[in-house]
């Protein structure tokens, strides 16, 4: 399994269940309305409790390329850092609405002093962009990374596909 380690970043693929893994924040994909009705949000809001989507909904519209910050609610993570990539439940993202994204979960740990996340496979899905794309921009947005504290990274892999993508996005940005 591709492994990609700096030293301020440390790269993993896992295919542990979400609800189990235990880092500082979990990564939301979701939409500027902060409704959860969609995977992988719905995901995250089905394992951390229905109020997860009350507590972003009250802080809505959220800006693509912003981020929204909560308790990890049932998750084993702390945290959840919810970042729009789209502007409507189910619309169309783009490369660079999940570059956006990205910068902006690296800016939101950060700030929180947060040093290990785990991100899913983000923008790849009905009207997303190819799951290769997205697992590419994600790796590169994370690689910028300079911040002042290393960051350990677990890109959330559902299935054998999106390992494969995520050993992809690593291997050929190494």
């Amino acid at each position: 399994m591709a492994v990609d380690n700096n030293q301020q970043l440390a790269i993993t693929i896992s295919t542990d269940p979400w609800g189990e893994v235990e880092v500082d924040a979990f990564v939301c994909p979701t939409n500027s309305e902060g409704r959860m009705s969609q995977y992988p949000a719905s995901k995250v809001r089905d394992l951390a409790g229905p109020d997860v989507e009350a507590k972003v909904r009250a802080h809505t519209p959220l800006a693509v390329g912003s981020a929204l910050v909560t308790p990890g609610g049932g998750m084993k993570a702390r945290h959840i850092i919810h970042v729009p990539n789209t502007e409507k439940p189910g619309g169309k993202v783009q490369v660079e609405d999940v570059l956006r994204a990205t910068a902006a979960v690296i800016v939101a740990a950060d700030t929180k002093g947060f040093n290990s996340l785990a991100i899913p496979l983000m923008g790849a899905f009905e009207k997303g962009i190819p799951a290769e794309e997205a697992a590419r921009a994600i790796h590169s947005e994370l690689r910028s990374y300079r911040g002042g504290r290393a960051l350990s990274i677990l890109l959330m892999a559902k299935d054998a596909d999106e390992v494969e993508v995520f050993e992809l996005a690593i291997e050929g940005n190494g």
